[in-house]
């Protein structure tokens, strides 16, 4: 039987970039949740105004005249999930760091 793959270097190796790719992952995460759990500049009214559009231009493109469903979801649904986020986040911004120093 041949063997393709060498002697094992799992002990030498530095996962350097999953390190990185955790903070960043991170980062992002504890942005977008704090920006909609703060509502900073409106995010939250934003977002809901978005998703009234896309229920409006998925109502027209059916070729439905009827006005749309704009029943949404509410203003603290988003808030809620978005501190959701942002604990995760800060929870991939601690354990990064923590490997990191390890």
């Amino acid at each position: 039987m041949i063997m393709i793959a060498g002697p094992s270097s799992a002990d030498t190796s530095d996962p350097i970039g999953v390190l990185i790719l955790l903070a960043a992952l991170g980062f992002a995460a504890v942005f977008i949740g704090g920006r909609l759990a703060f509502n900073v500049r409106g995010a939250v009214d934003a977002t809901l105004a978005r998703r009234r559009a896309g229920l409006e231009l998925k109502a027209q493109s059916a070729g439905d005249l009827r006005l749309p469903d704009t029943w949404s979801l509410s203003p603290s649904f988003f808030k809620f999930l978005g501190s959701v986020t942002m604990v995760a986040g800060l929870a991939l911004l601690a354990l990064s760091l923590i490997l990191m120093t390890d």
